[in-house]
């Protein structure tokens, strides 16, 4: 497909999310869908919900307009359009009646399945000097795992302002470079049009945000982005190699995941809210959310340079570069616990 036209699909999402995002914060206003703060929450004031449906419509509308265009539209175009609006709406239901743990598990069971059914399916991958990892018959339950996985941890980790849209944002942007430049169509394309509807709703949720994401948009991003990895790791022309994604999503993962760790053995539900994620522990320690954000983001983009040299070098320095991406999350624990061994130290 010619690069100007989806660079003009990507400004239509830009456009269609800030108008969207606009209308859906007078709707909630109006109609009284509010994020209430709570012992747990990092806010102080009610704020309206359901922004992210602005970016999961400009995305859903504008692959539909790409579907229009294109006639070999492949199964995995079609799994990311369904699954993307079921996983959206179980959230954005969760959002508005606080959905219980059995039938989210139920749903989430269904989408991996569904993922699967139209070719989103971790067969294998690929590692610098280890080469070729095949799953065989463990390949579904990794691939639920995966897909399932992230699009909780992406929900778990949007739990202050701009956080999830800042992260979004660079891994959208990086990701679409990437797959530009390896010619992946489809991840290419996906990422761009997620860039611009990401771009269109983060002015109105940068601290002090005006308008929430809510469940429904942060798991909607999540299953995105996990299932953008699969489907470029397993190209067979074009492939992306699955490290590239993780490494951008790796403070995410590494730090959604090590609290997680650490809650599940104390044996606290995993889907229950809480404060213990390292950006959340700042919050406490008096940072605001503006700097906390920007921590972080200035840190995703160390990780996107990373995942292009990833991409672009031999396999000797790519596992040097991957090991070096975890360096990102150490500078955030080593902030972290310095700060909190100082304001006990004080009190």
């Amino acid at each position: 497909m010619d690069l100007r036209f989806i660079i003009i699909l990507g400004i239509i999402s830009l456009i269609l999310s800030t108008i969207g995002t606009q209308l859906i914060r007078r709707w909630a206003l109006k109609r009284g869908v509010m994020d209430i703060p709570t012992q747990r929450s990092s806010h102080q004031n009610p704020t309206p919900l359901g922004g992210g449906l602005a970016i999961v419509g400009s995305f859903l509308l504008v692959m539909l307009l790409v579907g229009l265009f294109q006639s070999n539209n492949t199964r995995q175009y079609w799994g990311l359009i369904i699954n993307g609006l079921i996983i959206a709406a179980i959230g954005f239901l969760d959002d508005l009646y606080n959905l219980r743990r059995t039938p989210r598990i139920i749903a989430w069971v269904l989408i991996a399945a569904l993922s699967m059914i139209f070719g989103i399916e971790l067969k294998s991958i690929s590692l610098p000097i280890i080469g070729i990892i095949q799953f065989g018959i463990l390949s579904p339950p990794i691939t639920f795992l995966w897909l399932i996985g992230m699009t909780n941890l992406f929900n778990f980790m949007d739990g202050i302002d701009g956080l999830a849209g800042f992260e979004a944002l660079v891994v959208a942007g990086f990701l679409s470079g990437i797959a530009f430049y390896t010619g992946n169509g489809l991840v290419f394309t996906a990422s761009l049009i997620i860039f611009g509807a990401v771009l269109g709703f983060l002015p109105h949720n940068f601290p002090s945000a005006k308008i929430f994401m809510g469940d429904g948009g942060s798991n909607f991003l999540g299953y995105i982005f996990a299932a953008l990895a699969v489907i470029g790791s397993q190209s067979d022309k074009h492939q992306i190699p699955f490290i590239v994604p993780v490494i951008l999503l790796s403070l995410f993962l590494l730090d959604g995941g090590t609290t997680l760790i650490k809650r599940v053995p104390r044996g606290k539900n995993w889907l229950e809210p809480h404060r213990d994620h390292y950006y959340q522990r700042l919050i406490k320690l008096g940072y605001s959310h503006k700097n906390v954000t920007l921590l972080y983001s200035a840190l995703n983009l160390l990780l996107g340079v990373i995942a292009l040299l990833v991409q672009k070098t031999n396999e000797r320095l790519s596992l040097v570069l991957i090991l070096i991406s975890v360096v990102p999350f150490l500078i955030v624990m080593i902030i972290t616990r310095g700060f909190e061994r100082r304001q006990i130290g004080n009190t």
